[in-house]
C-alpha cells in the first residue's frame, strides 16, 4: 500500500469576553494559519484536515476534520462573549477526534488551545482531562497558549506537557499576531518531522536541532579562530557585563557575548547564533545557523534545544542578563 501522511489538527480558540478586543487579530491570525497549512500540505504531500472548536462557557464545534483546501474563513463565526472554559474544550475536541477513523495512513493529531485568561467556568474537572492528556497514544500532541506564568501552572496542572505550553502576550498591540508566529513555526517543524516517521512531540515549542549535523555545520556555517572567542566557565550567578569585565578586565562590548539557551525564553531576529562542536571545541556561526534551528525571522518564544554534538549559543544584547552557573558564556574578541 502506499504510505500516507495525514494530520489531523485541532484549533480550540477562546471566545470569551476578554477576547473581544482581540477579534479582529483572531480571524486574521486563524484564517493564515489555514492559508499555510493548505501550502504547506501540498508542498509536502501530506493529507491535512483541520477541525476548528471555539469556546466560552459553552463549546462549539466549527468545523470538523475538514480538508485545509476548503475551509471557511473564521470572520463569520468569531463573537466573544462570556466567560472561559478551556478544560471543556480541550476535552470535546480531543473526545471528538478520538472518534475519526484511522484505517489506513500514518494519522497524526495536533491539538492548538488558546486562551487569555483563567479557566473559570468548566464543567469537566481538570483531573478528568489531565488522566485524558496521559492515555493519549503517541501520535497525539496537545498544547496549549497562555497569558501568563500563573497560565502554565495551572496547564501542567490540567495535564499538558511542560514543553508543549507557550506564553503570549495578551497585553501586546501584535498579541495574536505573536502567538500565530509560534504556532506556525511549531507546525512546520512538526509537519516536517513527519516525513521522517515522527508521530508527535512532547516537545513541540522546543528549538528544532535535528538538522544541525556535522555536514551541515561544516558546509554552510564558517568556522570561527581561536584567536577570535574565548569561552569563560561560570561558576555564579552573575551579570553578563560584570563578569566579563572581571575576566578580561576590559569595558564590556555590548553584543559581544553569547549564551547557552537553558529555559524557555524570547529570541530576536536580530541575534545571531554560534554553534560548538563539544568534542573539540570549534565554533562556527553565520545566518544558516538561524534556519538550521528553525529560527523565523521575527522573535519567537522557544525553550531550549538538546544535541548530543553540538552546543548552541545565543547573541546577548543585554548588560544585566543572568548568566547560569555551571555554563559557558562565549565572548567575540
Amino acid at each position: 500500500m502506499i504510505q500516507s501522511y495525514i494530520n489531523h489538527i485541532v484549533f480550540v480558540i477562546d471566545k470569551s469576553g476578554s477576547m473581544r478586543p482581540l477579534s479582529d487579530q483572531v480571524v486574521r491570525v486563524f484564517d493564515n494559519q489555514i492559508a499555510h497549512l493548505a501550502s504547506r500540505s501540498q508542498q509536502l504531500d501530506q493529507e491535512t484536515r483541520v477541525s476548528n472548536y471555539l469556546f466560552n462557557d459553552v463549546v462549539e464545534c466549527l468545523v470538523y476534520d475538514k480538508d485545509c483546501l476548503r475551509l471557511p474563513s473564521l470572520a463569520s463565526f468569531y463573537r466573544a462573549a462570556g466567560n472561559t472554559a478551556l478544560i471543556d474544550g480541550t476535552m470535546k475536541a480531543i473526545e471528538d477526534l478520538e472518534k475519526t477513523a484511522t484505517l489506513y495512513g500514518d494519522h497524526a493529531f495536533l491539538v492548538y488551545a488558546l486562551s487569555d485568561g483563567q479557566s473559570n467556568s468548566d464543567r469537566i474537572p481538570a483531573s478528568r482531562l489531565s488522566g485524558k492528556l496521559r492515555e493519549l497514544p503517541e501520535n497525539w500532541t496537545v498544547a496549549v497558549f497562555v497569558p501568563d506564568q500563573n497560565g502554565v501552572f495551572e496547564a501542567k496542572r490540567f495535564g499538558f506537557p511542560a514543553d508543549n505550553v507557550s506564553i503570549w502576550n495578551v497585553s501586546s498591540a501584535t498579541a495574536i499576531e505573536d502567538a500565530g508566529h509560534v504556532m506556525q513555526k511549531a507546525t512546520e517543524s512538526f509537519m516536517r518531522a513527519r516525513s521522517t516517521g515522527i508521530r508527535g512531540t512532547k516537545s513541540l515549542f522546543t528549538l528544532d536541532a535535528s538538522h544541525v549535523s556535522a555536514s551541515a555545520v561544516k558546509s554552510q556555517l564558517t568556522e570561527l579562530s581561536p584567536s577570535q572567542y574565548t569561552v569563560f566557565p561560570v561558576s555564579r550567578k552573575v551579570a553578563i557585563k560584570e563578569f566579563v569585565e572581571g575576566w578580561t578586565k576590559e569595558n564590556y562590548q555590548i553584543g559581544s557575548g553569547y549564551y547557552p539557551i537553558t529555559k524557555p525564553e524570547k529570541i530576536q531576529n536580530h541575534k545571531q547564533i554560534c554553534i560548538q562542536h563539544k568534542l573539540n571545541g570549534k565554533v562556527y556561526t553565520g545566518a544558516a545557523a538561524r534556519q538550521m534551528l528553525g529560527l523565523p525571522d521575527h522573535e519567537v518564544k522557544v525553550a531550549p534545544a538538546s544535541h548530543p554534538d553540538f552546543q548552541i549559543f545565543c547573541q546577548s544584547t543585554s548588560v544585566n542578563r543572568l548568566l547560569v552557573p555551571g555554563t559557558n558564556l562565549l565572548v567575540m574578541k
